[in-house]
């Protein structure tokens, strides 16, 4: 692959690839004070001051330049068509390459810690071939210590591209704020951990206090202590998405797996689901007896997560289907709504971290956006997919699949 880079390596490069470069870091600047008007920046003298004293160095400034550099953000281009890259010298600091070092695309991958280098070259190749914009966070090695250093990189192409082969970005060292979102899952799986131990013995002592006013034929108390028992299995549930969700930002979602049978699971999850809910109805395909080695208790969470959501955000009146197929070694579940659906900007944000979809349809349905990301961490975990298929208007299709052996 050819390799274009700044510094000495690049007098000899063409003018058109200049003015490229030019004009990526014209246009990034945009982004970042979109407020601001260059040109008349450039060419309107500041007030107070004559315009004979408005002179030619001034004039010169590369303001986008000097901006990029105060931020510490480093710009690139790949070209779609040939494979050449083109790094700014920020770009190469930031993946731990020398400024008068060439660094080529594969070069720069190769920075990128080993289990995430697949994920980054899946989702620049996706980018590049749907022409959609790119937002990837990643840890580099740099050497020669071996440092760990996080990066987040967005690209896209560029409106002003005729060619549209162009496809340029910048690259942020955002290591300081990941160190502050572990420190703040280690924060929250601490409290939930100490939280789960007394809400753990209450669950207990209210199913206790429930059989003996059965016994007793209290329908009172047994009204009221279910209404308790729902509302304690509601913390839960939730405190347990906050213990797996310190865990997956550790990186440290433990698998326990064991034989079991997946359809009886599923049943499972729907009564309990119909008793937390009280509302749906769930309809269940026929399914034949699938046996699958897995964590037991990620994957009821896994199920209760897309049963609830399906129940969340569709009609009281609407139907709740699930359905589970063995074809090739893998099973395929399914859990289909007729509800309000999911606009396709959202579709492919929708299991990130806090992401939650904002309307005015979902601004009075509770939750933290961690349902979701905690399904494709551990389904991911398993050696399984996730993904939606939705329509708004028209309700969505939540599949997952997981390897039988």
């Amino acid at each position: 692959m050819e390799t274009f880079c700044r510094g000495p390596a690049a007098i000899n490069r063409s003018s058109q690839a200049a003015h490229l470069e030019n004009d990526i870091i014209y246009r990034k600047y945009r982004i970042f004070a979109p407020e601001w008007d260059l040109s008349s920046m450039i060419n309107k003298p500041p007030e107070n001051q004559p315009a004979s004293d408005f002179n030619e160095p001034f004039l010169a400034l590369d303001i986008a330049q000097m901006a990029l550099d105060s931020a510490n953000v480093g710009i690139w281009v790949l070209d779609a068509a040939s494979g050449k890259f083109l790094p700014s010298a920020r770009t190469k600091a930031l993946l731990g390459f020398p400024p008068e070092e060439e660094m080529s695309f594969d070069n720069a991958m190769l920075h990128v810690v080993d289990k995430h280098r697949r994920t980054v070259l899946a989702a620049v190749e996706n980018a590049v071939k749907l022409h959609s914009s790119l937002y990837i966070e990643c840890p580099v090695i740099i050497p020669p210590e071996k440092k760990h250093r996080w990066l987040s990189i967005t690209g896209g192409f560029g409106v002003s591209d005729v060619s549209k082969s162009y496809f340029s970005g910048i690259v942020i060292d955002i290591t300081e704020q990941k160190q502050n979102d572990l420190r703040r899952s280690k924060f929250i799986g601490m409290v939930s951990h100490e939280l789960k131990t007394p809400l753990t013995a209450l669950k207990a002592y209210v199913q206790m206090l429930n059989n003996w006013a059965r016994k007793q034929k209290d329908s009172f108390s047994i009204g009221a202590l279910s209404k308790v028992e729902k509302q304690v299995k509601k913390m839960l549930n939730m405190i347990n998405g906050l213990l797996n969700l310190s865990g997956a930002e550790a990186g440290k979602i433990h698998l326990t797996k064991q034989p079991f049978d997946l359809d009886a699971l599923i049943r499972d999850v729907i009564e309990e689901t119909l008793f937390m809910t009280g509302t749906h109805e769930i309809v269940m395909a026929p399914c034949e007896t699938i046996r699958v080695n897995a964590d037991h208790d990620k994957i009821e969470q896994v199920l209760v997560n897309l049963l609830s959501n399906a129940a969340k955000y569709s009609g009281k009146e609407d139907p709740i289907s699930i359905t589970c197929a063995l074809q090739d070694n893998k099973v395929t579940v399914a859990v289909q709504d007729k509800g309000m659906g999911i606009s396709p900007q959202n579709v492919e944000k929708l299991f990130l971290p806090h992401y939650r979809v904002e309307s005015k349809e979902t601004e009075k349905i509770e939750g933290f956006g961690i349902g979701l990301y905690l399904c494709a961490e551990i389904i991911h975990r398993h050696g399984g997919k996730i993904w939606v298929e939705s329509e708004i208007g028209k309700g969505s299709e939540f599949k997952f699949t997981l390897p039988v052996n």
